[in-house]
Protein backbone atom coordinates (compact mmCIF):
# COMPACT_ATOMS: atom_id res chain seq x y z
CA UNK A 1 0.00 0.00 0.00
CA UNK A 2 1.29 3.17 -1.40
CA UNK A 3 0.59 6.49 1.51
CA UNK A 4 0.98 9.73 0.25
CA UNK A 5 2.04 12.47 2.08
CA UNK A 6 0.02 15.24 3.27
CA UNK A 7 1.49 18.88 3.59
CA UNK A 8 1.87 20.43 6.64
CA UNK A 9 1.26 23.21 8.27
CA UNK A 10 4.73 24.65 8.27
CA UNK A 11 5.06 23.50 4.42
CA UNK A 12 2.08 26.00 3.46
CA UNK A 13 3.43 28.62 5.44
CA UNK A 14 6.74 29.06 3.05
CA UNK A 15 7.19 32.09 0.97
CA UNK A 16 6.37 35.65 0.88
CA UNK A 17 2.66 36.90 0.71
CA UNK A 18 1.45 39.54 -1.82
CA UNK A 19 1.65 42.70 0.46
CA UNK A 20 5.17 41.88 1.31
CA UNK A 21 6.51 41.38 -1.86
CA UNK A 22 4.61 45.02 -2.49
CA UNK A 23 6.32 46.58 0.36
CA UNK A 24 9.99 45.77 -0.77
CA UNK A 25 9.13 46.74 -4.38
CA UNK A 26 7.92 50.54 -2.91
CA UNK A 27 11.05 50.64 -1.06
CA UNK A 28 12.85 49.61 -3.20
CA UNK A 29 11.39 52.36 -5.86
CA UNK A 30 11.70 54.96 -3.16
CA UNK A 31 15.90 54.27 -2.64
CA UNK A 32 15.80 54.40 -6.66
CA UNK A 33 14.18 57.45 -7.09
CA UNK A 34 16.49 59.28 -4.19
CA UNK A 35 19.01 57.78 -5.91
CA UNK A 36 18.29 59.61 -9.56
CA UNK A 37 17.34 62.89 -8.54
CA UNK A 38 20.28 63.03 -6.41
CA UNK A 39 22.68 63.18 -9.17
CA UNK A 40 22.98 66.68 -11.02
CA UNK A 41 21.86 66.77 -14.61
CA UNK A 42 23.12 69.57 -15.68
CA UNK A 43 19.98 71.40 -16.78
CA UNK A 44 18.33 74.53 -15.25
CA UNK A 45 18.06 75.92 -11.88
CA UNK A 46 13.51 75.74 -12.70
CA UNK A 47 14.02 72.48 -14.12
CA UNK A 48 15.95 70.61 -11.48
CA UNK A 49 13.94 72.41 -8.23
CA UNK A 50 10.50 71.10 -10.58
CA UNK A 51 12.03 67.16 -11.52
CA UNK A 52 13.15 67.35 -7.28
CA UNK A 53 9.65 68.57 -6.10
CA UNK A 54 7.94 65.83 -8.00
CA UNK A 55 9.65 62.94 -7.18
CA UNK A 56 9.40 63.76 -3.30
CA UNK A 57 5.68 64.30 -3.95
CA UNK A 58 5.06 61.12 -5.26
CA UNK A 59 7.00 59.58 -2.88
CA UNK A 60 5.36 61.48 -0.19
CA UNK A 61 2.25 60.12 -1.68
CA UNK A 62 4.02 56.66 -1.51
CA UNK A 63 4.59 57.07 2.37
CA UNK A 64 0.90 58.52 3.34
CA UNK A 65 0.51 55.14 1.80
CA UNK A 66 2.76 53.09 3.22
CA UNK A 67 2.49 54.77 6.83
CA UNK A 68 -1.63 54.47 6.79
CA UNK A 69 -0.95 58.10 7.77
CA UNK A 70 -2.36 61.57 6.03
CA UNK A 71 1.02 63.34 4.75
CA UNK A 72 0.92 66.70 3.27
CA UNK A 73 3.44 69.26 1.28
CA UNK A 74 2.93 73.33 2.22
CA UNK A 75 4.14 74.72 -0.99
CA UNK A 76 5.33 78.74 -0.59
CA UNK A 77 6.88 81.20 -3.14
CA UNK A 78 10.34 80.40 -1.04
CA UNK A 79 9.71 76.53 -0.75
CA UNK A 80 8.35 73.79 0.30
CA UNK A 81 7.91 71.47 3.52
CA UNK A 82 6.53 67.85 4.04
CA UNK A 83 3.91 67.66 6.93
CA UNK A 84 2.43 64.43 8.83
CA UNK A 85 -0.89 64.04 10.54
CA UNK A 86 0.42 63.03 14.12
CA UNK A 87 -2.12 63.43 16.90
CA UNK A 88 -4.98 65.56 15.21
CA UNK A 89 -1.92 68.33 13.87
CA UNK A 90 0.20 68.88 11.69
CA UNK A 91 4.07 68.18 12.00
CA UNK A 92 6.52 68.84 10.25
CA UNK A 93 8.84 66.03 8.58
CA UNK A 94 12.65 66.62 8.76
CA UNK A 95 13.68 63.33 7.65
CA UNK A 96 15.36 62.54 4.37
CA UNK A 97 14.35 62.66 1.65
CA UNK A 98 11.60 64.92 3.14
CA UNK A 99 13.58 68.01 4.45
CA UNK A 100 12.42 71.59 4.15
CA UNK A 101 13.76 73.04 0.89
CA UNK A 102 14.04 76.21 -0.65
CA UNK A 103 13.72 77.15 -4.05
CA UNK A 104 16.94 77.75 -6.28
CA UNK A 105 17.87 81.46 -6.36
CA UNK A 106 15.74 82.82 -9.19
CA UNK A 107 13.02 80.42 -8.96
CA UNK A 108 9.62 81.15 -7.14
CA UNK A 109 6.09 79.31 -6.87
CA UNK A 110 3.15 80.30 -7.44
CA UNK A 111 0.53 79.89 -4.83
CA UNK A 112 -2.08 82.27 -5.34
CA UNK A 113 -3.33 85.39 -3.08
CA UNK A 114 -4.84 82.79 -0.46
CA UNK A 115 -0.91 82.43 1.04
CA UNK A 116 1.02 78.78 1.52
CA UNK A 117 -0.05 76.38 -1.02
CA UNK A 118 -1.23 73.16 0.96
CA UNK A 119 -1.40 69.48 -0.83
CA UNK A 120 -2.41 66.83 1.38
CA UNK A 121 -2.49 63.15 0.57
CA UNK A 122 -4.90 60.21 2.68
CA UNK A 123 -4.05 57.36 3.41
CA UNK A 124 -4.96 55.43 0.68
CA UNK A 125 -2.87 58.16 -1.27
CA UNK A 126 -5.91 59.97 -3.01
CA UNK A 127 -5.19 64.30 -2.80
CA UNK A 128 -7.74 66.28 -0.57
CA UNK A 129 -7.94 67.96 -4.48
CA UNK A 130 -6.54 68.09 -7.93
CA UNK A 131 -3.43 70.67 -7.90
CA UNK A 132 -1.36 72.98 -10.23
CA UNK A 133 2.03 74.24 -8.93
CA UNK A 134 3.72 77.00 -11.17
CA UNK A 135 7.58 77.05 -10.90
CA UNK A 136 8.78 80.44 -12.54
CA UNK A 137 12.69 81.29 -13.54
CA UNK A 138 14.74 83.18 -15.83
CA UNK A 139 11.38 83.98 -17.97
CA UNK A 140 10.34 80.42 -18.26
CA UNK A 141 7.70 78.41 -16.11
CA UNK A 142 7.28 74.83 -15.45
CA UNK A 143 3.80 73.05 -14.22
CA UNK A 144 3.48 70.35 -11.83
CA UNK A 145 0.18 68.42 -11.54
CA UNK A 146 -1.54 66.62 -9.43
CA UNK A 147 -3.93 64.37 -10.62
CA UNK A 148 -7.32 63.60 -8.98
CA UNK A 149 -5.80 59.76 -8.64
CA UNK A 150 -2.42 60.92 -6.64
CA UNK A 151 -0.38 60.99 -9.68
CA UNK A 152 2.13 63.78 -9.70
CA UNK A 153 3.29 64.79 -13.12
CA UNK A 154 5.76 67.09 -14.99
CA UNK A 155 3.19 68.96 -17.40
CA UNK A 156 5.12 71.56 -20.13
CA UNK A 157 6.01 74.98 -19.80
CA UNK A 158 2.83 76.83 -18.52
CA UNK A 159 0.97 79.39 -20.08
Amino acid sequence: MIRQKTPTASQDAAGFTLVELMVVLLIIGLMASVVVFSFPSGGSALEEDAQRFAARTAALRDNAILQSRPMAVQVTPSGYSFLERRKGSWSVIEDKPFVSTNWSDGVTAQTGDTGPMMISFESTGLPSDQAELVLNGNEQSRRILIAPMGDVKLAGTAP
